[in-house]
């Protein structure tokens, strides 16, 4: 199987999958109990939710990591098939695509599990409510 095949059902595969962890997202982030307390949805009820299981940090990295490689490989399609390409281009095309991405899955995972600031169990002991 060449690449371009791989790639062509990577993009449906990732796009069924996007369905998926758009839904969970949803149901975790949106319709979960915690929203229907007389106080709504706050910054701390999802804090406390999201960190208190693994899970939800792991359907989110996944959906950030999921939903990059869907987009990114679109704009590549998109780029490739629709304008005045050559071959030597569409490598630097790629690179660059794969570099930025991969510095953007870098960014947005360092953004839930490396920021101290939003992990109440960070060592430091300091909360977002400190913080204020």
């Amino acid at each position: 199987m060449s690449g371009r095949v791989i790639n062509w059902y990577l993009q449906r595969i990732t796009g069924a999958a996007l369905l998926i962890l758009l839904v969970m997202h949803f149901w975790v982030e949106h319709f979960a109990a915690e929203v229907r307390t007389p106080h709504g949805l706050t910054f701390e009820v999802i804090q406390q939710r999201f960190f208190r299981n693994p899970w939800f940090v792991a359907v989110d990295i996944s959906f950030l990591i999921i939903a990059l490689y869907h987009g990114l490989n679109g704009v590549r399609n998109i780029i490739c098939d629709f304008s005045i390409v050559t071959k030597p281009m569409r490598k630097v095309v790629t690179v660059v695509l794969i570099l930025f991405g991969l510095g953007v899955a870098y960014w947005g995972i360092m953004a839930f599990v490396g920021n101290e600031h939003l992990n109440p169990l960070n060592p430091k002991g300091t909360s977002v409510a400190a913080v204020r």
